[in-house]
């Protein structure tokens, strides 16, 4: 199985962080991905052919100066929805016709629903399952699967 985590990080949700089926992307050099790179734009020598995607989008948009913007990045909300409607066409391009996404969102600042739509063109939605609500700043995370369109 070919995979491809297309936001790895620090590869947090890894058991394997070093998983041999797996192609780390992140836009951020320091955090040693396999290709850096934005996933909107990701170069050829990626390849194609994956079988799943990973994708855990920015999902907040913090100040700038926030302790969370120096961990994450900063974002504004245009960007999130830009980089959530662009690697969803961009996983699209580099898949296998029956390839599936593992995909994250807390909908702390952007409703689920409408990241779905922006998604819509090139990934249809199977099922997920809400794993963590927050009552201080109401927002629940979710993980999905999504099907290849």
């Amino acid at each position: 199985m070919k995979i491809i985590d297309l936001s790895a990080g620090n590869r947090a949700i890894w058991w394997n962080k070093q998983h041999p089926d797996a192609t780390f992307v992140d836009c951020r050099g320091e955090v040693n991905p396999d290709f850096v790179a934005d996933s909107r734009h990701l170069p050829d020598s990626v390849g194609t052919g994956y079988n799943l995607v990973v994708f855990d989008p920015p999902h907040v948009n913090f100040s700038a100066s926030a302790v969370m913007s120096a961990t994450y990045g900063h974002h504004t909300a245009a960007e999130i929805r830009s980089i959530v409607k662009e690697t969803a066409q961009e996983a699209h391009r580099i898949t296998a016709p029956e390839a599936l996404m593992a995909f994250k969102w807390n909908d702390h600042d952007q409703k689920l629903a409408h990241v779905l739509e922006l998604m819509a063109p090139w990934w249809e939605p199977l099922f997920g399952h809400k794993v963590a609500f927050r009552t201080a700043h109401p927002s629940a995370t979710t993980w999905m699967l999504l099907r290849r369109r």
